[in-house]
């Protein structure tokens, strides 16, 4: 009899803690909401809707983050291997412009991530729109160029349509 009032006790509890988690859960609608917000809604939908269940708004927002990263370093290395494999004096010029942007923006988006861990929704926004900005005049560089690697205006383009989501999420955290 003890026994089965603990597991009673156990499952009451489970089910309260679900309940509560659920409350605090990112539903369809609200992501909806968050997409729509964005400059590209398909991309943010089609993004979102793979990548998550239904996340609490901390949690979506660093893994946006952390999707954002990811391509940033992905591209850095990218654009560290043209220049080291040789190309023409001004795309040379161009592709170094772009590591520079991207050492920057990579910088700026750990410092989102303390940010966000901080719960300062609005230092978040800063350094995501910073980041933003390297992917952008990345974009502007390399438009100029005859023969682009397409890797790096596909990932500049994404990283700008994370950043997008990941600032609609920062306006949506406190304001510290």
């Amino acid at each position: 009899m003890a026994a089965n009032l603990r597991n009673n006790a156990f499952l009451s509890s489970l089910m309260f803690l679900l309940l509560i988690g659920s409350s605090y859960a990112i539903t369809s609608s609200e992501m909806s909401t968050i997409c729509d917000k964005t400059l590209n809604p398909s991309f943010c939908l089609k993004f979102l809707n793979t990548k998550f269940a239904s996340p609490n708004l901390q949690a979506l927002a660093k893994t946006t983050l952390d999707a954002t990263q990811a391509r940033a370093t992905q591209t850095f290395k990218k654009l560290q291997s043209i220049i080291d494999g040789g190309v023409d004096p001004r795309s040379k010029l161009a592709y170094r412009s772009c590591l520079d942007e991207y050492e920057s923006a990579i910088g700026n988006l750990e410092e989102a991530f303390e940010h966000l861990a901080s719960g300062d929704g609005m230092g978040m926004n800063m350094k995501v729109s910073a980041a933003l900005d390297g992917a952008d005049t990345c974009l502007d560089d390399v438009k100029r160029l005859r023969s682009v690697d397409s890797s790096v205006v596909n990932n500049s383009k994404a990283i700008k349509n994370l950043c997008g989501i990941a600032l609609v999420i920062s306006n949506m955290l406190p304001r510290n």
